[in-house]
């Protein structure tokens, strides 16, 4: 198909007098058209529930694509086709190493390596003859040895060459057929696997025919279906059409928008003359995608939605809402509350939209997390503390903005300040009560209850920094504004303990949560922060002359 198709534009180039000339981008440009006119023929639904086992579980097939092609390429829908069919067409396609869809995500990288900074993706066969593999290999050693030595550079040579490896496993179907087969969970031996059989014919079909490769996939899930496993993943098994369903639902995402858009409605008076109760009753609209996605996450893995970052800002963004509504029923502030909606918008929107840091997969937690008791006591407890704290900080930042844009009456600081107030009272305490059940935790389980691990630290530094607020508001250090601008600043350690300890420190026995990425926009955030509250430090005091404690 590939060569027929060079032949005819070989031949129009005869025929229009032309001297005929593919350029690299043009020959890329064709594998590329071809591999998606040639995948975009499979029948991703009808094998998208195809039991396979990966990281610790057994899950849909559906969702082994969606990582895999996410971690790859960087997108949910690579090259215009759903994850199934880039995946597959991956394998059944013959031309797949010349098509471009491995990201290389840092930009000094693509220089080394001899690309152009501007392109982003690369082919399998362009990665294999640049000297990726050269420059990654000391950095294995090294990455074993302390993982912290590597600097941003080299740890994104380590993702890219892992990316080249793993791509290499998907096109030769060894990370197809090693998913499917369910011998090594059951220590027994993959070459008497009938199961394997079933898959190299579904391979086939999908090679010559895909379009009528539906009757190969039906049987490869039957046998895939009967395989024996472990009690452990026996529960899963059940759960497979929910979990496709779910991930091709994205309630969370549909929650996000729902609550911005409400959010609006409140902050522009589309919605003054409406009745409290009615307002409040269409909450019950986002919080039915919120707490139902809540419940099916729970429901499928098992575990509390506290195990990573994607989790605990689900989390973080529910109790914001509810706090908002708490707030609205007591006080009928409409223009605070919509404030409030967006900043929880703006919370899943984030995790929905940075998939490859805020990682949505839900694989198995570590063994000292499988507690469901004490994880959810001290995560939920701790974590939910984060909502009370960062309705202060939308707060604070809404009276700054408007401080900077317009002068504002003693009335209007009190006010907010009393519902930041408020907040702080409400997420010391929570925050206080889930120290201690940590502790109590640890001393469970690793048979001390304080050791000065960084995550520990940092929780109490944030909890004393929100402390230090009430406390000065309570002998008159910080007056009204005083509290909303402090309340801006606090945040920032309640981000150190949530993001800074995963993401930057990577250190002490919380190990199960680090990651990386990210760091960009949060400095991004933390300077812009900086800057408005010195831009309304200053527009406070030359236009209000009110004295700043």
């Amino acid at each position: 198909m590939k060569t027929l198709a060079i032949l005819t534009l070989l031949l129009g180039a005869f025929a229009f007098g032309q001297t005929p000339t593919l350029t690299n981008s043009s020959m890329t440009d064709l594998a590329k058209k071809e591999f998606v006119s040639f995948a975009s023929r499979i029948n991703s639904e009808a094998i998208e529930t195809l039991p396979v086992q990966n990281n610790g579980r057994i899950k849909p097939f559906d969702s082994l694509a969606r990582e895999a092609s996410l971690f790859i390429t960087g997108s949910r829908h690579p090259v215009g086709l759903n994850p199934i069919q880039f995946y597959l067409g991956l394998i059944t396609y013959e031309g797949s190493g010349a098509v471009e869809f491995i990201e290389i995500r840092n930009k000094d990288l693509r220089q080394q390596l001899g690309f152009a900074k501007s392109k982003r993706y690369y082919s399998l066969s362009e990665i294999n003859q640049s000297g990726l593999e050269k420059m990654a290999k000391p950095l294995i050693a090294k990455d074993e040895e302390n993982h912290r030595s590597l600097s941003p550079l080299e740890k994104d040579t380590l993702e890219a060459y892992h990316q080249a490896i793993f791509a290499s496993e998907i096109l030769s179907a060894n990370h197809f057929f090693g998913a499917v087969d369910f011998s090594g969970i059951n220590g027994g031996n993959s070459a008497s696997n009938p199961v394997i059989e079933y898959a190299k014919q579904y391979l086939r079909a999908l090679q010559h025919e895909p379009e009528t490769a539906g009757a190969s996939a039906h049987e490869l899930i039957i046998q895939a279906s009967e395989q024996q496993v472990p009690d452990l993943f026996k529960g899963f098994r059940s759960k497979l059409g929910l979990e496709v369903k779910f991930s091709h639902l994205r309630p969370f995402l549909i929650a996000g928008i729902i609550y911005f858009c409400l959010g609006l409605m409140l902050i522009f008076g589309l919605v003054k003359n409406v009745k409290p109760k009615y307002i409040i009753t269409v909450y019950a609209v986002p919080l039915i995608f919120h707490v139902g996605g809540f419940f099916t996450r729970v429901y499928i893995t098992g575990f509390a939605p506290v195990t990573n970052m994607y989790t605990t800002m689900l989390w973080v963004a529910f109790g914001v809402t509810l706090f908002s509504t708490i707030l609205y029923a007591l006080y009928r502030n409409q223009t605070m509350v919509g404030l409030l909606l967006l900043g929880s918008s703006l919370v899943l929107l984030l995790t929905e939209n940075f998939p490859l840091i805020l990682s949505p997969d839900m694989d198995p937690i570590v063994a000292v997390l499988r507690s469901n008791y004490w994880l959810t006591l001290h995560v939920l407890t701790v974590t939910i503390s984060y909502a009370a704290f960062t309705i202060c900080m939308l707060i604070g930042n809404f009276a700054l903005i408007k401080t900077i844009l317009h002068p504002q009456s003693e009335e209007f600081y009190k006010t907010y300040a009393h519902y930041a107030y408020r907040m702080a009272q409400l997420g010391v305490c929570l925050i206080s009560a889930g120290i201690i059940l940590g502790g109590i935790w640890a001393d469970y389980s690793w048979g001390r209850f304080w050791g000065w691990d960084p995550k520990e630290t940092w929780a109490l530094i944030a909890d004393m920094g929100f402390i230090m607020i009430l406390h000065s508001r309570y002998i008159g250090w910080l007056r009204n504004f005083g509290i909303l601008a402090a309340s801006t600043v606090a945040y920032l350690l309640v981000i150190m303990a949530w993001y800074g300890v995963n993401f930057i420190l990577a250190a002490g026995l919380h190990s199960y949560g680090f990651s990386s990425g990210g760091a960009t926009a949060v400095a991004t955030f933390v300077s812009l922060q900086f800057i408005l509250l010195v831009a309304a430090l200053i527009a406070h005091k030359k236009r209000l002359k009110p004295a700043i404690g």
